[in-house]
């Protein structure tokens, strides 16, 4: 008799595997991690983890398309008629992992695999291209009415604030990085830079 998954058990187990394999990812970059320390830091035998995924770069494909997947539903659900809430939810959603100390490394580490992966590399990409065309909209659609400076290319603004956001994650191992305060201050030069009264 075959046996019955569980899908929320199966979900749970495989979230919990990403979640392990993207601190060893960030602590040791593509080529230093190892399933064994993966397998390690989830606290799962290699039986386990080879059910789940094929190999490291499955492993390190999922982390990523389940970021892709998450960002590309909250893009979707965006408040369209509000422009400048929408804007703070792209920005909330460009900001959510920094402070994140595995934040760095991880980024590091997808970098690594994405300058000889052609295929890994379309899938960061991807995530970039879905997050700009959102901006490049909603700040068009924000000039139209009025609440955005009319002088800028939303395309060219769109991918400054991507830029700005990135940014964030380079300065966030810096001694005095504040989370909260730092989110703040992006929050504050977009602003500025998109205020009709500059």
């Amino acid at each position: 008799m075959a046996r019955t998954v569980n899908p929320e058990k199966h979900a749970a187990r495989r979230a919990a595997i990403l979640t392990a394999a993207a601190t060893v990812f960030a602590e040791r970059g593509y080529d230093g991690a190892t399933t064994a320390a993966i397998c390690a830091r989830a606290g799962v035998g290699s039986g386990t983890l080879f059910h789940y995924f094929g190999d490291k770069r499955a492993i390190f494909l999922g982390i990523v398309a389940d970021d892709l997947s998450a960002v590309a539903g909250a893009l979707d659900q965006l408040d369209r008629s509000d422009p400048v809430g929408a804007l703070d939810r792209v920005l909330e959603l460009l900001m959510v992992e920094l402070g994140n100390p595995i934040a760095p490394g991880l980024a590091s580490a997808m970098i690594q695999l994405a300058q000889r992966d052609p295929e890994f590399a379309i899938t960061v990409v991807t995530k970039d291209a879905q997050v700009r065309a959102a901006l490049t909209g909603l700040i068009r659609d924000g000039q139209e009415r009025g609440l955005f400076a009319t002088d800028l290319d939303p395309a060219r603004a769109a991918r400054w604030i991507v830029a700005l956001t990135d940014g964030g994650y380079l300065m966030s191992d810096d001694e005095d990085f504040d989370t909260d305060a730092d989110r703040a201050e992006v929050r504050r030069i977009v602003t500025a830079y998109l205020s009709v009264s500059r």
